[in-house]
């Protein structure tokens, strides 16, 4: 099983882990937090804590907001440190449910590729017509 961490600007990682559990149920190592008022190193120190954690899987897929924020940096930084994280940004609901169902049994490389194009494919506009 692979470990799935969201690291988001205000209240956005634990609302969306709310909302996954709502849809699917009680979820396992699937950990968020909120960045506000986070140094870098604070995020840093909070990812390995997690990564730390006793029961916590070998690999980890890193969810982040934002592509070029501090929380995509500090996801980078703490990855160039391990071998077994893979970080995606934009994260979303489509993304989590992918993740959530799609990551037992996948390499995470595979499974990092397959998340970040559900959530792509999440993303669309109505035209007008159903």
């Amino acid at each position: 099983m692979i470990g799935g961490i969201i690291i988001a600007h205000g209240p956005i990682a634990e609302a969306l882990i709310r909302a996954v559990e709502g849809i699917l149920g009680k979820t396992s190592y699937l950990y968020g937090f909120s960045t506000s008022e986070l140094s870098r190193e604070t995020i840093q120190e909070q990812i390995a804590s997690v990564l730390a954690s006793a029961d916590w899987p070998d690999e980890t897929l890193i969810m982040v907001t934002l592509k070029g924020g501090s929380c995509w940096h500090a996801a980078i930084s703490t990855m160039q440190l391990y071998s077994n994280i893979s970080v995606v940004s934009g994260v979303n609901l489509p993304m989590l449910l992918s993740f959530v169902t799609k990551r037992n049994g996948r390499q995470l490389d595979e499974l990092a590729t397959m998340v970040k194009e559900d959530g792509i494919r999440g993303i669309d506009k109505f035209e007008g017509l159903l």
